[in-house]
């Protein structure tokens, strides 16, 4: 296995792992009522913000973690290199995870134009990023697997 397919499958886990804990917080926040009112919009993008800084951490925490078990379970070091293999399996990724995130974004767009609320809209664009990127991964591992 690649040092970039260890890489894929550590951001696959981290996607999930972060999804997880954005459903949790923002289901637990519409459930209590905090993004009602006037000011709703702003207590989401604030939770958000928060949310992203603690995803950075868990991303960065998980990168290194993955690398020691790896170390120590294979004794292989990391090779960072990377050739045209690489490359052409990362453009597959961006191309999924672009469009992916522009589905969520029309969707939210859609959604504003049925009358739901700006939160939903949000959450849509939210979710689009998120899947769009957890997509990509996935494309890019199916790629790393299948061959191009």
């Amino acid at each position: 296995m690649s040092h970039e397919e260890r890489n894929v499958l550590t951001e696959i886990l981290a996607n999930l792992v972060i999804i997880g804990l954005f459903l949790w917080f923002l289901v637990a926040g519409q459930a209590a009522g905090r993004f009602d009112g006037p000011d709703g919009v702003q207590v989401w993008a604030v939770l958000v913000l928060k949310l992203i800084g603690v995803s950075i951490v868990i991303g960065i925490a998980l990168a290194v973690i993955m690398a020691v078990i790896w170390r120590v379970i294979t004794g292989e070091s990391s090779e960072l290199t990377r050739d045209e293999r690489d490359r052409a399996i990362s453009g597959i990724g961006w191309k999924v995870q672009g469009l992916a995130t522009a589905f969520g974004i029309v969707t939210a767009i859609g959604a504003l134009a049925l009358g739901h609320q700006i939160i939903t809209a949000m959450n849509l664009i939210l979710a689009g990023c998120a899947l769009g990127d957890t997509a990509g991964n996935l494309a890019k591992l199916h790629a790393y697997r299948r061959g191009l």
